[in-house]
């Protein structure tokens, strides 16, 4: 009796094979050579999950953001906490890049950024949003919070951190430097409601 295949698990796998080699090797340099490759299986079977390198390039960004989501819901869940101010802290600083895996995934999402800024097709898909798809949440739990101004806080907010997890992953500040500087300014932006 022939072996029953779970396409879902196969799709999984092979997305986890392009994040995998992006990590490594850079998004721009990953195709399905590298994808077979690196899973261990034909190029064929690549092809057949993935019928056109837009298709494979979207598969590994929907895992991507899967990971990316799960990581912050396990840490949500093992917070416990329900004060919103607390929860908006923890939620900015899982977003800051602050142990290997995290600074894989913020590097390899960042690649993607980029080649959304000139791939209409990748740029038009939800998962290309990044961190501002938490933006709701965010200004939901400073509303809860009684800050003035929920929504423009939560923006900037995320626009803050995005910036601060670009300065880390490329060196310019350690991990410790953004964190600070994110604590100091929330400690500011926070303390006005």
């Amino acid at each position: 009796m022939p072996k029953r295949v779970d396409h879902e698990q196969r799709r999984r796998e092979l997305a986890e094979a392009l994040v995998r080699c992006a990590r490594v090797k850079g998004l721009h340099a990953v195709g399905y050579r590298e994808v077979a490759a690196e899973a261990g299986v034909s190029v064929n079977l690549v092809q057949y999950y993935f019928p056109s390198k837009e298709k494979l390039l979207l598969g590994g960004l929907v895992h991507l953001r899967a990971v990316m989501t799960s990581r912050l819901h396990e840490r949500l869940a093992a917070f416990g906490d329900d004060d919103p101010v607390e929860r908006v802290r923890l939620i900015l600083g899982e977003l800051l890049p602050h142990d290997e895996t995290s600074m894989d995934l913020y590097r390899v999402h960042a690649a993607y950024a980029a080649l959304a800024l000139t791939d209409p097709g990748l740029a038009a898909q939800p998962h290309t949003a990044g961190p501002d798809e938490i933006q709701p949440e965010l200004a939901s739990l400073l509303a809860q919070s009684g800050h003035p101004d929920p929504e423009t806080v939560a923006i900037t907010l995320l626009g803050l951190v995005t910036g601060l997890s670009a300065y880390t992953a490329s060196g310019y500040l350690t991990h410790d430097q953004a964190a600070g500087a994110l604590t100091r300014h929330l400690d500011m932006a926070l303390t006005r409601s």
